[in-house]
């Protein structure tokens, strides 16, 4: 099929090489270039420049001033005008109002080529923006890649804005080797040396990067270099920040004290100006709780529960009310530390739910996107077809045919190479979706246990109960927002499900788990929640009913680049299904996980569940074989 295509393409070079083609005219210079520039486009050119803050009530009432003049000094005017109002309502979470402003920077139905590159490239800069407020996938890599190409063409004098936002969408979809060389040439390509705003930015921006790669030592000296200039201009909010960040590095880096007073420290300043986050409420709670004053904590936590509510978001919900539930268990108030697990909780699967149902959207959207894009495409098509005239000698044939044909099988490479990164990019979502419709599934189980302990009155199995699913339960959590793990931590998981089952099923069974040393696991990840479904099925269908005491052994074993687990049981053995059309969902979304490791990894990934029956004893025993990773 590509070579059939390239055939084709190179008759069609032919064919215009025969006739001779004009080049394509070259883009417009940028906005704002000519004899005289009216002062309203200089004053907004400047205000984009600077790289001011665009949000708040100031910035609205300025651009309020602009608004008349900037649409009637004509369509550079107007089209700078809409970006900064586009970036106003992005700062106040308004996307549709930004998107609408954004669309209005230039006329539509008009191709690329036809536009004045700088106003281009800002608003390809504000789509992007917009879009990392709900998801990175292929479409956001494609859209980049041309802006970075169409900044980089044009010479474009603010090409770091470009390069600051490729960084921050490197970060977020957490490639951070690419991350930190686009933060680098932001910085490099800044032309501002005074601008201490923009110049502590980038030192934050590297931060956290190096943050994130858990080396703290360099995180800290990046953010004191943020800080250094962020004491040199007047943004409150931004010292502050700084100020925050500050605190948590030294934190993380064992330095608690000096950590805290700095946290303290940011918090008392935006407090002052009414600009706390539900994260900072929810942070200098936790400061309080770790100081066992119960009475702050809950004043703090309430407060970020009251924004959470506000934003009526479910994430910052379950976070605050697990939170609440935290204190109330060190007070001893179980009761009251009970019901806020249980609003927790249906927060946790509000929150799924949610993000399912934005994935929905999210996939109707990008189709209309994609409808939209071929449009765009057919009409640039058309505009450079009718700016092809014929002008060039037969004497040039030759050699153009030779560079078109280059030009070609470059393209081809490039395109391929393309699909494959995006290929890559769509099995790791799908290996995403599957693996979080697990977890709807165990926290349902678990509760509905903790639960009947509770109509039992079994106050005290009831605590030990609730405490070892809160520990089990933030683990998950934690491990859920990766695709991978530590295999220390999938086992350490396993072991607080089997003891938490244990305590539930009053040591009906009892279980082992032979670990491999530290030494020869340090290092190596695997995909979550892979193991603890098979150990569920174990306990809920193999233990019950029997006669004798039951026992479950796990046994884990490397070899080469992967991981043998062997998970068995004593029970009464596979149990025919009551639907025969009904197959384990367990089963089926670990097949499909496996495979979807397997086509990523290029390895072997398999699973295989046979009853003990046929060699004469009873339980089951199942097999996994999980390609591992050096994390």
């Amino acid at each position: 099929m590509y070579i059939r295509r390239l055939s084709i393409l190179l008759i069609i070079s032919l064919c215009c090489a025969v006739c001779g083609c004009q080049p394509q005219p070259a883009a417009p210079p940028p906005a704002g270039q000519g004899v005289t520039t009216p002062p309203v486009v200089r004053e907004l050119q400047h205000l984009i420049d600077s790289g001011a803050r665009w949000d708040g009530p100031q910035a609205a009432r300025r651009l309020a001033a602009l608004k008349d003049s900037a649409l009637r000094a004509g369509p550079v005017a107007s089209g700078y005008y809409y970006f900064l109002e586009g970036i106003h309502y992005w700062y106040a979470d308004s996307n549709q109002a930004a998107i609408n402003s954004f669309n209005q920077m230039l006329p539509a139905g008009r191709p690329d080529t036809g536009q004045p590159a700088d106003l281009v490239i800002l608003q390809q800069l504000g789509w992007l923006q917009v879009r990392l407020t709900s998801k990175i996938d292929d479409s956001t890599f494609s859209r980049l890649f041309h802006l970075i190409s169409l900044a980089e063409q044009h010479q474009y004098a603010g090409s770091w804005r470009v390069y600051d936002l490729a960084a921050e969408i490197y970060f977020r979809f957490g490639d951070y080797d690419k991350a930190e060389t686009y933060a680098a040439m932001a910085r490099d390509s800044y032309p501002v040396t005074d601008d201490y705003f923009r110049l502590s930015l980038f030192m934050e921006e590297r931060s956290r990067i190096y943050e994130r790669r858990h080396q703290y030592r360099q995180a800290l000296q990046y953010q004191d270099s943020a800080l250094q200039y962020a004491l040199q201009q007047p943004d409150t909010i931004r010292l502050a920040t700084v100020y925050g960040a500050l605190g948590v590095l030294y934190e993380k880096n064992g330095d608690k004290p000096r950590g805290h007073a700095l946290m303290e420290k940011a918090f008392n300043i935006k407090e002052k100006i009414n600009k706390v986050s539900f994260r900072e409420y929810l942070n200098y709670g936790q400061l309080h709780q770790e100081k066992k004053d119960y009475s702050a904590a809950l004043h703090y936590f309430g407060k970020a529960l009251e924004k959470a509510r506000k934003d009526n978001n479910a994430g910052n919900l379950s976070d605050a009310y697990d939170a609440i539930r935290q204190v109330y268990y060190d007070k001893g108030d179980y009761k009251t530390a009970i019901s806020y697990l249980d609003s927790a909780a249906n927060m946790a699967l509000e929150e799924q739910e949610d993000r399912q149902l934005r994935k929905i959207v999210e996939i109707q959207a990008l189709n209309d996107l994609k409808v939209q894009q071929q449009k765009t495409t057919d009409l640039s098509r058309q505009y450079n077809n009718q700016a092809i005239i014929v002008r060039q000698q037969q004497v040039i044939l030759l050699i153009i045919t030779i560079l078109l044909a280059l030009g070609l099988l470059i393209t081809f490479l490039l395109i391929r190479q393309r699909k494959l990164v995006t290929q890559k990019m769509s099995i790791e979502l799908e290996q995403r979706l599957l693996r979080s419709q697990m977890e709807p599934h165990f926290i349902f189980n678990t509760l509905s246990v903790l639960q009947s302990f509770i109509r039992r009155d079994e106050k005290e199995k009831s605590v030990k109960y609730l405490n070892k699913f809160a520990r089990l339960l933030r683990l998950n959590l934690e491990n859920s927002r990766h695709n991978l793990v530590r295999l220390q931590q999938e086992t350490e998981a396993l072991e607080n499900y089997l003891s938490l089952q244990a305590v539930r099923f009053d040591n009906l069974f009892g279980y082992t788990i032979h670990d491999i040393p530290a030494e020869e696991s340090s290092g190596i990840c695997i995909p979550p929640m892979l193991l603890q479904p098979f150990v569920e099925n174990a306990i809920q269908h193999g233990m019950r009913n029997i006669a004798h005491r039951g026992h479950i052994s796990i046994t884990l074993q490397l070899q080469g680049d992967q991981l043998h687990c062997v998970i068995e049981d004593n029970g009464q053995g596979l149990q025919p299904p009551k639907n025969k059309d009904k197959n384990s969902l367990s089963s089926i979304i670990t097949q499909e996980r496996l495979k979807i490791l397997s086509i990523q990894t290029g390895k072997q990934a398999s699973l295989s569940i046979t009853d003990k029956a046929g060699e004469g004893r009873t339980g089951v025993r199942v097999t996994l074989i999980i390609p591992t990773q050096r994390c």
